[in-house]
C-alpha cells in the first residue's frame, strides 16, 4: 500500500523511508495531503492565468482581425483588399469592441452570476448599464397604453413588474 501511494504522488522511493506500518500510514497520508495542496495551488495558478488571458482578449481580437486580412490577401492571389475597405472594417470592430456592453455577460457563467443577484440589481444592470442608451433612444416606441387603469392617458412604467419583464 505504501509503495502505491508513493508511486501515485510521484515522490519516488528516495533514501529516507518509513520502517514500520505506522510510519508507512503516516507517510501515505502526508503524501496524499501534499498532492491535494499542490493540486489546489496549481488550480489557483491556472485560474489566475485564465483571468489574465481574458483581460487581454481585446488585443487577441485585434490579432485575429489582422490574420483575417492576411487570409483575405492569400485567397485574393496575393493582393490586399482596398485600404478604404480595410479601414472601414477596422473602424467597425474598434467601435464594437469599445461599445458592446453585452460582452460583460457573454458567457453562461456571467449570466449565472447575474441571475444570482437580487432582482433590483439585475434590473439596474439592464436598464442603467447594458440597455440605457437603447431605452432612452427608443422609449416612445415602447410606451404601451394601460387600458386597465381608469385614467384615460395612462401608460405602463418601470414601476409595473410585468412591463419591466417585457422590456428586459
Amino acid at each position: 500500500m505504501y509503495f502505491s501511494f508513493t508511486s501515485l504522488s510521484t515522490v519516488g522511493f528516495g533514501d529516507f523511508h518509513p520502517l514500520n506500518s505506522y510510519e508507512r500510514a503516516l507517510t501515505a497520508i502526508v503524501l496524499l495531503f501534499g498532492v491535494a495542496v499542490f493540486s489546489i495551488v496549481m488550480g489557483n495558478f491556472i485560474e489566475i492565468s485564465d483571468a489574465f488571458l481574458s483581460m487581454n482578449q481585446e488585443f487577441d481580437d485585434g490579432d485575429k482581425l489582422s490574420r483575417f486580412f492576411g487570409l483575405l490577401k492569400k485567397f485574393n492571389k496575393g493582393q490586399s483588399i482596398q485600404i478604404e475597405m480595410k479601414n472601414r472594417i477596422e473602424e467597425f470592430f474598434d467601435h464594437r469592441w469599445r461599445n458592446d456592453k453585452n460582452q460583460s455577460i457573454s458567457t453562461d457563467a456571467d449570466r449565472d452570476m447575474v441571475e444570482q443577484l437580487p432582482i433590483e440589481i439585475q434590473r439596474a444592470i439592464y436598464t442603467d448599464f447594458l440597455f440605457k442608451g437603447f431605452l432612452q433612444k427608443f422609449r416612445r416606441y415602447f410606451s404601451i397604453p394601460n387600458y386597465q387603469n381608469p385614467n384615460r392617458h395612462s401608460y405602463y412604467t418601470w414601476a409595473n413588474f410585468q412591463y419591466q419583464e417585457f422590456m428586459i
